[in-house]
C-alpha cells in the first residue's frame, strides 16, 4: 500500500522538476536569442568582408594597371627618341610625328593627323619653360 509519506515525496520530486524544466526552458530561450544574435551579426560580417575582398581585388588591378603604365612610361623615356606614350600612340595614328602648338592665351594643344587638343594653361608657380622648336620635333 502507498503510504501519504511517499505521495508527498513524490510531490516534492515532482514540484523539483518542474522547477527545473522552467529553469531550463528560460535558457534555453536566452541561448536561441543569444545564438540568433549572434547568426546575424556573423552575416553582416561576412558582408562586410566579401565587400573588403572586392575592394582588393579592384585596389590590386588598379595598382597593377599603374604599375604597368610606369613600366611604359619609364621605357618610353630610356628609348632614344621616346616621348609620352600618348605622343607616340597620335603618331601611330597620324602617320607621322605630333606636333605641339601654343596659342595666344598662353595654353598649348597637341595636334596629330588634323586633331587638336587644348591643354589648359598652367598658373605661373606651375609654369615650366616653353620648349623649343627643336624640343617638340623630337616627339
Amino acid at each position: 500500500m502507498i503510504t501519504l509519506e511517499q505521495i508527498r515525496l513524490l510531490e516534492s520530486k515532482i514540484t523539483r522538476a518542474i522547477d527545473l524544466i522552467r529553469v531550463l526552458k528560460e535558457e534555453n530561450s536566452t541561448l536561441r536569442k543569444g545564438l540568433e544574435s549572434a547568426q546575424r551579426r556573423m552575416r553582416e560580417l561576412e558582408t562586410l568582408v566579401d565587400g573588403f575582398k572586392t575592394d582588393q581585388k579592384e585596389i590590386e588591378s588598379v595598382i597593377v594597371r599603374t604599375l604597368h603604365n610606369l613600366d611604359e612610361l619609364e621605357e618610353s623615356a630610356a628609348a632614344p627618341g621616346g616621348g609620352p606614350p600618348a605622343a607616340r600612340r597620335a603618331e601611330a595614328r597620324s602617320g607621322g610625328p605630333a606636333t605641339v602648338a601654343t596659342g595666344d592665351r598662353g595654353g598649348g594643344g597637341i595636334q596629330a593627323g588634323g586633331v587638336s587638343t587644348v591643354v589648359p594653361p598652367t598658373t605661373e608657380k606651375d609654369a615650366e619653360p616653353q620648349p623649343t622648336k627643336e624640343e617638340l620635333d623630337i616627339f
